[in-house]
């Protein structure tokens, strides 16, 4: 009988010790046995969700702490990552998703999921889970703060292009106003002065921010095939051919119709102003699971490294006349507007390759 009370204290003495450690660690951890019922929780995670163990007695846990997705969906017990790993005795992380709390309002986490087992065997799934509330603030103030300097970068480029013009236009009024002579020189160069402040204006409207009717399903194929028809005549000026490689002829994507064709336009007509002398454009179009890539690919002059980390910037421009405004517009409606990515190879003396990949369903989220 003493021998049996020893073992009982030290077991007792043991998962004291156990729960003082969970205790005393910052992050939420609760455990579940294979039937979901939930067989320790830490401090850490009562104080972030307001429910003691004893909650769970008669609440399924699902219910009370993930019963929503961020998006404001009802989330099925049978869709829940955390029930996915206990039946399949996995591990993962999620990095953005939200619990409940019992007061009714929810919060930001991120949480890992690592099986339970006991000697080799799997008995449950162990989650520990943060609160991302703060880091989410400070994502979000950092960002804010990039679009601040941004705005200043891109105001201060705007500022300059638009002034040298209207110096321009400026000091031909005055010529024209002191002489009393019209020439129809004059008039030309003002027109191209006007012309120049209404492209960047034009450029800069792209930004706008669309709208979900904007969206609609389209066929990338037929898309850039209309582009290559538009661009021919530019490529035939320059002895240039351009040669379309696609997997399928079948390419459907939710998008921007003339957003993503300007994108095209943009990119196929940077290659053909690269290219110097004859040469070939290649356009492939394959799709990748639930993504498309579409690769320009040139035989021009190559950029170096350091000049292709400052395509983009407002103003920072390659061409004699550019205003380095097209290449920041076509990341702008790839990234910020079809969470697609874009990506530049290029070597010198051996040409550059775009790499356009979007979403299968690109819509504004």
């Amino acid at each position: 009988m003493g021998i049996q009370n020893d073992i009982q204290n030290e077991l007792e003495k043991a998962n004291h010790i156990n729960q003082l450690i969970l205790d005393s660690v910052a992050e939420g951890i609760y455990g579940i046995d294979l039937q979901a019922n939930v067989v320790f929780w830490n401090k850490a995670a009562e104080n972030l969700t307001g429910y003691l163990i004893t909650d769970f007695a008669y609440s399924n846990l699902h219910d009370l702490i993930h019963h929503t997705n961020k998006d404001g969906q009802h989330v099925p017990l049978t869709d829940c990552p955390v029930f996915h790993a206990l039946t399949n005795g996995e591990s993962m992380f999620i990095e953005d998703d939200i619990f409940w709390h019992k007061n009714g309002t929810s919060f930001p986490v991120e949480y890992t999921v690592k099986p339970m087992l006991e000697k080799g065997k799997h008995v449950g799934t162990v989650i520990t889970f943060r609160d991302v509330t703060e880091r989410k603030k400070t994502e979000q103030l950092l960002q804010e703060w990039e679009q601040l300097a941004f705005l200043a970068q891109m105001s201060a480029g705007i500022a300059h292009e638009i002034r040298n013009p209207l110096t321009s236009l400026k000091g031909f009024m005055q010529l024209i106003k002191s002489n009393k002579q019209w020439n129809e020189h004059y008039f030309d160069i003002m027109d191209m002065e006007f012309n120049r402040i209404e492209s960047i204006i034009k450029e800069l409207l792209t930004f706008s921010k669309p709208q979900l009717s904007d969206y609609k399903e389209v066929n990338i194929k037929e898309l850039l095939d209309q582009v290559i028809v538009l661009m021919q005549p530019q490529a035939i000026m320059k002895n240039i051919t351009i040669e379309s490689l696609y997997e399928s002829p079948f390419y459907r994507m939710e998008c921007i119709e003339h957003q993503v064709k300007q994108v095209f336009i943009n990119i196929v007509k940077n290659a053909i102003e690269a290219m110097h002398k004859s040469g070939k454009i290649t356009i492939g179009l394959r799709k990748d699971q639930e993504e498309y890539e579409i690769t320009v690919t040139d035989e021009g002059p190559g950029m170096t490294q350091e000049t292709i980390d400052r395509l983009g910037e407002p103003f920072f421009t390659t061409k004699k006349e550019g205003t380095g405004l097209g290449l920041m517009v076509t990341n702008n409606i790839i990234k910020n507007q079809h969470q697609g990515s874009l990506q530049i190879k290029s070597e010198v003396n051996k040409g550059t390759q775009f790499i356009i990949r979007f979403p299968e369903k690109a819509c504004l989220r």
